[in-house]
């Protein structure tokens, strides 16, 4: 059974309602009938007994408007027999049903019928349509208080304002897991949940004093509800993510403006404190040997904040997509042996390793910078790696790339660290040994995923299969053909 079915069955059923309530407007229909009769009864002498049905079908009239239908034709039929017993002659009897005027009286209840319907249909359709106003007053003054609302306690709020007095239900807006896709009840309660692309933003929760159904109207409503909240929800959410996102690029623009405005007002100083220590090392012969060895060791920590520094710059230039790149065809283990020969003054009695699997191709890259990503994955090998340690690394063609691996046998990168490692000023939490590498300040892998992302490769970060170690992993595209390489 359709909506419209189902509205007719209820009109019906409404029309004809037999409760002590339905009966009372019967019996209120024929009082009205008396009424009438009573305010007829002056005028039995002045006219035509036929001019005096018209008192009568008003009387109907106003039945069906304000009693409906029922009421109304039990007021044509009670209207018949009151004209005829006070207004055909002879009065106060019913023997003036005779042929004569069955005419008068059949058009009498056809009208009055007539009437009854007609009226009681509009009356229905006025119910309707002062609902329907109610109801798009509603959707409107809920659209307007949603489009202002900045917060799930704003929806909330304009929610339970203007349906709280609505339904005569308490109503809580709920957020969480698990929440259902259908409107459904749970005893007292009514559940309509909020979608937005088929996911369950928020459930609207009516709490009724008793148990009850809400009507295939009221479902409606509430669905279309459900919908405008659903809306200032989706919009409240982006609005959100996008305040964020506004936020940490203007985070991001400031640190990079920090980081490239401190390695320049660094480098200058440094240079000069260089200049000084190498003219007193070329005097050492005549200073103490206690004082030449504080002379290397500053020499030391200069030569390392100016790396730093140089990081801080390359880290600036990658943040803000200002790496440029002089790509040129290059052997990678060109690359690599010139990485290799940097290591020499620093791995000390670790062994470095090479395993070349097969011919590696020409690749067109930045030599210079691929050479610094070899360093510092290396580098970071060296301070993860004990003194007699072993690491290795490794070049292999794999689908239309190059994949370089750095394996050490230290201590590995503890649950977690794979992403974090490649981030700036960020160290894995696993052990370290007492060298401080490029990995120590945070810097040294961020720069190398910077590199090898801006030559459209990928960088990874993993425990070896066997628990020893970590590997660090980058590929490189080989040219397509037709391309040089």
């Amino acid at each position: 059974m359709d909506e419209m079915e189902l509205s007719i069955a209820a009109r019906w059923r409404k029309a004809f309602d037999l409760s002590p309530h339905g009966l009372a407007g019967f019996g209120l229909s024929a009082l009205i009938v008396l009424v009438a009769s009573a305010a007829a009864f002056p005028f039995r002498e002045m006219t035509e007994p036929e001019n005096l049905t018209m008192v009568y079908v008003l009387a109907v009239v106003f039945v069906a408007l304000r009693l409906g239908l029922a009421p109304a034709i039990l007021a044509s039929v009670v209207s018949v027999g009151a004209f005829n017993f006070l207004f055909t002659p002879p009065y106060y009897s019913f023997s003036a049903l005779n042929s004569a005027s069955y005419i008068t009286f059949g058009i009498m209840l056809v009208a009055s019928l007539l009437a009854a319907v007609l009226t009681s249909g509009l009356s229905a359709r006025l119910a309707e349509a002062a609902v329907a106003q109610n109801q798009t007053r509603l959707l409107l003054d809920l659209s307007r208080d949603l489009s202002r609302a900045r917060s799930f306690e704003e929806v909330e709020a304009a929610l339970t304002r203007l349906l709280e007095p609505r339904y005569g239900a308490s109503l809580r807006l709920e957020a969480g897991h698990d929440l259902p896709l259908a409107p459904q009840w749970t005893g007292k309660r009514w559940l309509q949940p909020l979608l937005a692309q088929e996911r369950a933003l928020a459930v609207l929760a009516l709490d009724f004093a008793d148990v009850q159904r809400a009507s295939g109207a009221e479902q409606l409503e509430l669905e279309t509800v459900a919908t405008l909240a659903a809306g200032a929800l989706s919009r409240i959410i982006e609005a959100d993510h996008a305040s964020h996102a506004v936020a940490e690029q203007e985070t991001e623009r400031l640190r990079n403006v920090l980081l490239s405005s401190l390695s320049h007002d660094l480098r200058t100083p440094l240079t000069v404190l260089s200049g000084t220590v190498a003219s007193l090392l070329r005097m050492r012969r005549r200073l103490p040997r206690e004082a030449v060895d504080e002379v290397v060791e500053l020499q030391q920590q200069i030569t390392r904040l100016q790396k730093f520094t140089g990081n801080l710059l390359k880290m600036a230039a990658i943040s803000a997509g200002q790496l440029k790149l002089n790509a040129e065809p290059y052997a990678l283990t060109e690359i690599l042996g010139a990485a290799l020969q940097r290591m020499a003054d620093i791995r000390e009695r670790r062994q470095l390793r090479t395993a070349i699997s097969g011919e590696i191709p020409m690749v067109v890259v930045d030599g210079a910078l691929i050479e610094q990503v070899f360093s510092n994955l290396i580098e970071n090998a060296i301070s993860h790696t004990r003194e007699n340690g072993v690491i290795l690394i490794s070049l292999e063609r794999a689908a239309g790339k190059v994949r370089a691996s750095v394996s050490d046998d230290g201590p590995g990168l503890s649950p977690g660290d794979e992403d974090v490692v490649f981030e700036r000023f960020r160290t894995g939490t696993a052990g370290l040994s007492d060298r401080k590498g490029p990995g120590s300040h945070g810097l040294g892998l961020a720069i190398c995923r910077g590199i090898v992302e801006a030559h459209g490769g990928r960088i990874d970060a993993r425990n070896n299969p066997d628990g020893k170690g970590a590997c660090f992993s980058f590929t490189l595209p080989l040219p397509k053909e037709g391309e040089d390489a």
